[in-house]
């Protein structure tokens, strides 16, 4: 406990020193955060200084700046290019630790396992960092190590960074508009995947086989036998990144064609598979060379999908997968953004997210239709990636939180629009989506009649069926013995009650009234020696209680019923 209440402490310490360092004093007082050098809090830092500040706080921070880094609506634009270029760049491990990892994780040194492998790092980050070797068949690969520990460091800056999120989303205006407490549940998806390498090799190789129509593309296939919680080989691809391309490789390229794939599978993979690569940055899509020297005599799947293919998508680290709820929800949403069907579209994101009290669905629909209406689905004015940031924005200032699937899905839109911009500027992706939507619709249709969903529909009716007869006999046995019972909480029983019991007060009031006239009336023709008014007493005291409780029961049914 004295340990974990340390490293809260550390990690506290170092957001406060970054959020006054930078000038966001006014943020960390709100928090609670305070620090005694005040006089450093309005020195003005560059956006890069913020990115390597970030940097040095650790990997949970970078994903969650590069997921910000796509919200427009929260960070200033000089910020964003700078948080979305993070890429925790790190001192590597030394060559002995990294030889010590591989030999525990596989019972075999390296040089047992490769026929070479080259003792510098190819990239060295917070998560891990990656070698290049070849295979004793001859196939260049990767190699990926974790770094030892890196897991509890992760864990214990989400346990910090969840603290503070709840506490701004529950105390501050600007938390119960952007939910920061979703912003950390995406950061805390994305690492699942990322620090089980297991989980990465299955993503590469579920992506591989979804995406094998599209020629163009082209995924790097895990080896198996190599293949653990912390070391990955995978296999090498040869290239330049999209980021790093220059004109002229460019126009070596059918770069609309590769624009129109490229579309194509991320909308399979979102609308159909339901498993979608979540960081399409143009780092990691590489512009593959003409290999055709390099080829060996062994034809792997990556190796027949370099023969014909243009870009390769690598780094399967983050794959978000979708739920079939979820994705068809998440589906019928884009489509509707395709077609700018915007009171459609916050229909549907009200099934999705989670209504606060006070959502205001009237304003939401309003401006939630205004923003889908207005996307053009060209780069100059509006992309989908940023029509869905302005829609959540909208939302959590409404109410309504939105799914971090939602959050996720944003930021791989924006991240493959830039992509697309460096490869086709004029390419619509709007246009895209409708152009797509029968052959959407029809897939989802085909995926209602799998064999496997009729098969569970029949299984289900037929339960129905068979216990439906003993069902009927027990409503009707229940029926001839009186014993039904149906159970109604439409209404207020006890408010009911009360006035059942006013009705029939006045009915009966009314009654002894109609009584005590007809009855005055009759005693008005006898001889008594008890006169008022001239008139027999009793009669005359009758008629008199009959009027003043007739007043009482008009002013009740005129005046007092109608100010309740």
């Amino acid at each position: 406990m004295i340990h974990l209440l340390t490293q809260n402490g550390r990690q506290y310490a170092a957001l406060t020193s970054l959020l006054f360092k930078h000038g966001f004093a006014d943020v960390a007082r709100h928090l609670g955060l305070r620090r005694h050098d005040d006089h450093d809090a309005d020195a003005y830092r560059s956006a890069e200084e913020l990115a390597e500040d970030i940097e040095g706080l650790g990997c949970a921070y970078i994903k969650l700046a590069q997921i910000i880094s796509t919200r427009d609506d929260l960070v200033p634009r000089q910020y964003i290019r700078a948080l979305s270029r993070l890429q925790d760049n790190v001192k590597p491990l030394t060559w002995e630790k990294i030889e010590s990892i591989i030999s525990s994780r596989f019972d075999a040194k390296p040089t047992q396992l490769f026929a070479s492998i080259d003792e510098r790092p190819l990239a060295s980050a917070s998560l891990g960092q990656v070698h290049r070797a070849k295979l004793r068949d001859g196939r260049d690969v990767v190699v990926k190590v974790r770094r030892p520990g890196i897991e509890s460091e992760v864990q214990q800056q989400l346990r910090s960074l969840k603290r503070i999120a709840s506490l701004v989303d529950r105390e501050t205006k600007v938390g119960r508009q952007f939910r920061f407490g979703m912003l950390i549940q995406a950061v805390e998806y994305a690492f699942e995947s990322e620090l089980d390498f297991r989980r990465e090799a299955d993503h590469l190789i579920t992506l591989g086989e979804n995406l094998a129509d599209y020629p163009t593309l082209c995924i790097p296939r895990p080896v198996p036998q190599l293949v653990a919680e912390d070391v990955l080989v995978m296999e090498y691809v040869s290239g330049v990144p999209i980021k790093d391309a220059n004109g002229s490789v460019l126009l070596e390229r059918n770069c609309e064609r590769i624009a129109k794939d490229l579309v194509n599978a991320y909308l399979q993979q979102i609308l159909i598979d339901g498993v979608f690569h979540a960081d399409p940055h143009p780092g990691n899509l590489i512009l593959l060379n003409s290999r055709a020297e390099e080829r060996s005599e062994e034809h792997s799947a990556t190796r027949r999908c370099l023969e014909r293919a243009d870009l390769a998508l690598i780094d399967a680290g983050m794959v978000i997968e979708l739920p079939p709820m979820m994705r068809r929800k998440l589906a019928a949403l884009l489509l509707a953004f395709g077609e700018q069907e915007g009171e459609r579209a916050a229909a549907l994101a009200q099934e999705i997210g989670h209504a606060d009290e006070e959502f205001d669905a009237e304003r939401f629909r309003v401006e939630g239709a205004r923003i889908v209406a207005s996307s053009t689905g060209r780069f100059e004015s509006m992309s989908v990636g940023h029509t869905l940031v302005r829609f959540m924005a909208v939302a959590g200032e409404c109410g309504l939180t939105m799914p971090f699937e939602l959050i996720l899905l944003s930021k791989a839109f924006l991240q493959l629009e830039t992509t697309l911009h460096m490869l086709n500027p004029d390419f619509d992706i709007h246009q895209m989506i409708r152009s797509r939507t029968a052959a959407l619709l029809m897939s989802r249709a085909r995926e209602q009649t799998k064999p496997g969903r009729v098969a569970a529909a029949l299984l289900e009716s037929a339960e129905l069926a068979s216990n439906l007869p003993e069902r009927i006999n027990r409503i009707t046995r229940l029926l001839s013995e009186n014993q039904l019972r149906i159970n109604v909480d439409a209404i207020d029983e006890a408010t009911l009650i009360s006035g059942v019991h006013k009705i029939a007060n006045r009915i009966t009031s009314g009654l002894i009234v109609a009584s005590m006239i007809i009855g005055a009336s009759i005693i008005m023709q006898l001889e008594s020696e008890w006169m008022l008014f001239g008139y027999p007493a009793l009669a005359t005291l009758m008629f008199l209680l009959s009027f003043l409780i007739g007043c009482v029961l008009v002013y009740q049914a005129t005046f007092a019923d109608n100010r309740k």
